[in-house]
């Protein structure tokens, strides 16, 4: 009896450093997605956390992914496939009436948080990890050996977690220090999926997704502790709303929202891909 009340308790502790007290109001910002109910093909949109207020934000693509904001800048960056796979990265300025692409055999993964740097994969065997310059129009490779499937950077931008592939197969998750620290391993999980890694505001945790359940569910990770909370969400590609207390992720092919700690689950609209903004 003692042990299931500790445990109980532990866990109200973890939740509670994530998120205070859960609210009425409605979360405060917007979600971008793609919309893919058209077959042949995608659009860049943004709806409110309620599911209202729909926009189309760009002209039809082959097959968008990925969608990135900034919000020093107001720059979005999303990735597209072309009809023969090659992947494209595009930007657009914040009065959304340009779109421009900017490199061709890659995926963009996330912006600096002062907008100037964006970081992107190779769409190749190797999976590298680049910061590319918007003011040079340069790139630097930082992964060093990891095959990168996804990056997040840090808002004080001193790391970037990042989940790699490993020798078996399966993605762990690291940090790379932006300031010459070197690399550090959050993970060492043979056989386990933990992928697609988000800052909170603070720092002080990550929510990814993984299968070690044996189903895709969202997993919360103290950065300094190790220590793992399991809210019992599935899904896919999580965003945190900018106050940290919801998060909106991919369920099957819709868009969805729920408190952290997984209660009230709303399923929005048909899409792929969603990131929470202000």
């Amino acid at each position: 009896m003692k042990r299931t009340v500790f445990i109980v308790f532990m866990l109200l502790v973890v939740a509670a450093g994530l998120s205070a007290q859960s609210e009425t109001q409605a979360p405060a910002g917007k979600i971008l997605y793609i919309d893919s109910t058209a077959p042949d093909s995608h659009y860049l949109t943004s709806i409110k956390p309620d599911g209202t207020g729909k926009i189309r934000l760009t002209p039809a693509f082959n097959n968008i992914m990925f969608p990135r904001y900034n919000e020093a800048t107001g720059w979005i960056g999303f990735t597209n496939k072309a009809p023969d796979m090659t992947s494209e990265i595009y930007l657009l300025n914040r009065s959304g009436d340009r779109v421009k692409k900017v490199l061709t055999g890659a995926a963009i993964e996330d912006f600096s948080p002062d907008g100037k740097f964006f970081l992107y994969t190779s769409c190749d065997g190797k999976a590298e990890l680049f910061v590319y310059s918007l003011d040079r129009k340069r790139a630097n490779k930082i992964s060093q050996k990891l095959k990168v499937t996804a990056a997040n950077w840090a808002p004080g931008g001193e790391w970037i977690a990042v989940s790699a592939l490993t020798e078996d197969g399966s993605n762990d998750i690291y940090l790379i220090s932006t300031l010459a620290q070197g690399i550090i391993r959050l993970t060492d999980t043979k056989k386990v999926n933990e992928t697609f890694p988000v800052f909170t505001n603070d720092e002080k945790y990550l929510v990814y997704f993984t299968d070690r359940y044996g189903s895709n569910e969202l997993e919360y990770m103290n950065i300094e502790t190790k220590q793992l909370q399991r809210p019992n969400v599935g899904g896919l590609f999580p965003s945190l709303s900018p106050d940290n207390k919801h998060v909106t992720y991919q369920v099957g092919e819709s868009i969805a929202v729920s408190r952290i700690d997984g209660l009230d689950i709303n399923v929005l609209v048909p899409g792929r891909t969603p990131i929470w903004i202000k």
